[in-house]
């Protein structure tokens, strides 16, 4: 005869009782009520953000598993958006595609996320900016979704000032969200964008690095926890080698468990090369795992990248500061203004400062 496998509630009762700890304190230490717990532990529907806070607290490592099985057990309306939304988060796109195609498949939400999978890997193409134009919600929640998406599209072409308006704007309307995790996962959407104009675009290190503190302590999923360790790293390129290559190995360490990612796991041991000779450093064999990466290690001149779209900005950088060539700091300059990143730009100005060179940091 079959073991019946244990319910999510039974396992998490389990885990609690091991430890010899109270609901009571359970509750105090999570932040909600003991009624809303027991609740909970009675088979009982509670606020999406109570069962996430519960799950987190008695077995995070196990967070991904429970939450799945508890999304394709059924979830009620109330909790229908949110679970949506987690889902993405956390890059669950079979459990989003169950949800949607069930009880509540004509739902706004249904339709706004039945887009977003089929455009999911083409988010800034013309097809989907159409489709997206099409809807509209009188609720305020799949509305401020809708703007988040539309938003995302005006960054994408590099229209950063209509994206910086609409961002200031939905926060106005995330204010009148009732839902906590909502409008956690609404304003996370909108520091992934933030975080980039900053420093990027703005030259503004401070404000990255609040709002990559701000996405770690949410921690709402791993690309906006990479996102925010990735914005570190390069924040701290001019100011500190040692700060700078420690939020770039936080990055490896959490790619290390993902072996689906591995070209952006390549991208960042690239990164930490480039980190190690602009600062004259030895490049660590770990992170020799391209071409350009394995000539910069040998001390061989980077003229084969000067056509290369991705790396002749770094390569008329790294050969400028060695060649001691002006002629090729201010041709890196153009390029990473070109493409607007003010931050990286300040790269090649701090050589050409040096050599005689007045500019305006920033």
């Amino acid at each position: 005869m079959a073991v019946k496998e244990k319910s999510n509630v039974e396992h998490l009762q389990e885990i609690l009782k091991k430890r010899n700890e109270t609901q009571k304190n359970l509750a105090d230490r999570i932040g909600i009520s003991e009624s809303y717990l027991s609740k909970f532990f009675c088979g009982k529907e509670i606020a999406f953000w109570m069962i996430r806070k519960i799950v987190q607290a008695i077995s995070p490592e196990d967070e991904i598993r429970i939450m799945k099985n508890y999304f394709l057990n059924g979830v009620k309306k109330k909790n229908f958006a949110p679970s949506l939304e987690y889902c993405y988060s956390k890059k669950q796109f079979d459990v989003i595609n169950v949800l949607i195609n069930d009880k509540y498949k004509n739902d706004i939400w249904s339709i706004i996320y039945r887009l977003i999978l089929k455009y999911r890997l083409e988010l800034g193409s013309e097809e989907f900016r159409s489709e997206l134009n099409k809807l509209q919600s009188t609720e305020i929640e799949p509305q401020i979704l809708i703007d988040i998406l539309k938003m995302y599209l005006n960054y994408d072409v590099g229209k950063y000032e209509i994206a910086l308006y609409q961002i200031e704007k939905i926060k106005e309307q995330i204010k009148n969200v009732n839902d906590p995790f909502l409008s956690l996962s609404f304003s996370a959407r909108l520091e992934e964008v933030l975080i980039n104009i900053y420093l990027k675009q703005e030259n503004n290190v401070e404000k990255a690095r609040r709002s990559a503190y701000s996405l770690l302590e949410d921690d709402i999923s791993i690309n906006l926890n990479l996102q925010a360790y990735y914005t570190l790293g390069l924040s701290y390129i001019i100011e500190s080698y040692e700060k700078s290559l420690h939020y770039y190995q936080k990055c490896i360490d959490v790619l290390k468990e993902h072996p689906d990612r591995i070209k952006e796991l390549i991208q960042n041991k690239e990164e930490i090369a480039i980190l190690q000779t602009f600062w004259n450093k030895h490049i660590d064999e770990q992170y020799q795992v391209t071409p350009f990466t394995k000539i910069l290690a040998s001390g061989g001149n980077l003229n084969q990248f000067y056509e290369d779209d991705y790396y002749r900005k770094y390569a008329l950088l790294l050969d400028g500061v060695r060649e001691k060539s002006k002629e090729k700091l201010l041709h890196s300059l153009y390029l990473f203004t070109e493409e607007n990143d003010r931050f990286r730009a300040n790269l090649p100005k701090i050589h050409l400062k040096n050599s005689g060179i007045e500019f305006k940091m920033g």
